[in-house]
């Protein structure tokens, strides 16, 4: 390893750059280095892939759950799965090829299926777990969404604490759909402002409604905003159908004016009452997007799951089941069929080949062919 130290004048860099590229020396594809250390055995597959998690975490808890993943915790859970697997089909591949060898033990159904019912609960909640990280893994993400002047701009300027979209008295100021990324107590989440919502001749404001409908079905809640002078009305309710909003709260703005006290009530939708001017029961709005967040002490045990780790893990209980089966029919070779489509759907997760495994388990614990 060669370390450079230079002035951090771009130009200059660009010039060493340079002058090592003629001589021969390339820039790093993305990712390279931790391809290479999987492909040398120094990670397994869910630690490449945890680390690129860790980069991208969006907050606290992503970080935790990547933490447990690199770290191996999931790996060992997957491993002890794989390992029980590996064992009954050890024992049930015995059975179908060798019949008559004495080091082959006798199975016993009762106790085969009691092994498959402890393996079902571990991955039950292996993929409750991995479903839980998934969760972790997506940033969160809120629309803003109500009829002209509204307050919309000004409520994400105040949770932003700066003034990130254009606020005017004049309706309609805003005409697209702008994403920022809020930080809120180390929970980044994504705060989408729209265009007022209302019915229109004029096309760009049209097309401003059509981004805040698509920005509506991309949004895991809304914060319907209502200005509280005109009140809740039946046109609110109307566009709450067409827009299909259905996760939202409805957030009365303006109390200031209509000399209402700050409150959150339980009912669906949740109504919040807030002044975005004075800021008053704006707290309630963060304590609302804190809420909705995953707690902190689920990420101590939880990994940052993937859909390819649970979509491997299904496939695996899946088969389990099916296994599960045919034990009752007492069918061996569809047993260690559905045992072996099981193996390999677990394996995969940690993108290994069963195979090997496989073979090593029964000549090393049975003796066969001595």
């Amino acid at each position: 390893m060669i370390e450079i130290i230079c002035h951090g004048n771009h130009v200059i860099m660009n010039s060493i750059i340079t002058l090592l590229n003629e001589m021969g020396i390339r820039h790093a594809k993305p990712g390279e280095f931790t391809e290479r250390a999987f492909f040398n055995d120094k990670l397994n597959l869910i630690q490449a892939e945890a680390i690129s998690d860790l980069i991208c975490a969006s907050d606290s808890r992503a970080v935790k759950a990547a933490q447990n993943s690199l770290s191996g915790k999931f790996v060992d859970e997957v491993n002890i799965i794989r390992n029980e697997i590996l064992s009954i089909r050890a024992e049930i591949e015995s059975m179908i090829n060798f019949p008559e060898d004495d080091d082959v033990p006798d199975l016993s159904i009762a106790k085969l299926k009691k092994s498959l019912l402890k393996i079902l609960t571990s991955m039950e909640e292996l993929i409750k777990k991995s479903k839980d990280g998934l969760a972790l893994r997506n940033t969160p993400t809120y629309a803003v969404v109500g009829k002209p002047n509204s307050g919309k701009s000004s409520f994400i300027n105040y949770l932003l604490r700066e003034d990130a979209s254009i606020v005017s008295n004049k309706a309609g100021t805003t005409r697209d759909s702008i994403t920022y990324q809020l930080n809120l107590n180390d929970r980044i989440v994504n705060i989408i402002d729209t265009a007022g919502i209302h019915e229109t001749k004029d096309e760009i404001e049209k097309e401003g409604i059509a981004r805040s409908a698509s920005s509506v079905l991309k949004a895991d809640r809304i914060f319907y905003l209502v200005d509280d002078n005109q009140g809740f009305t039946a046109e609110d309710k109307n566009l709450i159908k067409k827009y299909n909003i259905k996760s939202y709260y409805l957030v009365f703005n303006k109390i200031d004016l209509t000399m209402k006290e700050k409150k959150i009530t339980s009912s669906f939708p949740q109504q919040i009452y807030v002044s975005v001017k004075t800021g008053k029961g704006m707290s309630l709005i963060e304590d609302v997007i804190q809420k909705t967040s995953t707690s902190d002490d689920m990420s101590q045990n939880i990994y940052l799951g993937r859909s390819r780790h649970i979509d491997c893990l299904k496939s695996g209980h899946k088969h389990l089941l099916n296994a599960k089966g045919a034990i009752n029919e007492e069918t061996l070779d569809l047993l260690a069929e559905e045992l072996r489509l099981s193996h390999l759907a677990i394996t995969a997760v940690l993108g290994q080949n069963p195979t090997e495994d496989l073979l090593a388990e029964i000549f090393t614990s049975f003796c066969i062919g001595k």
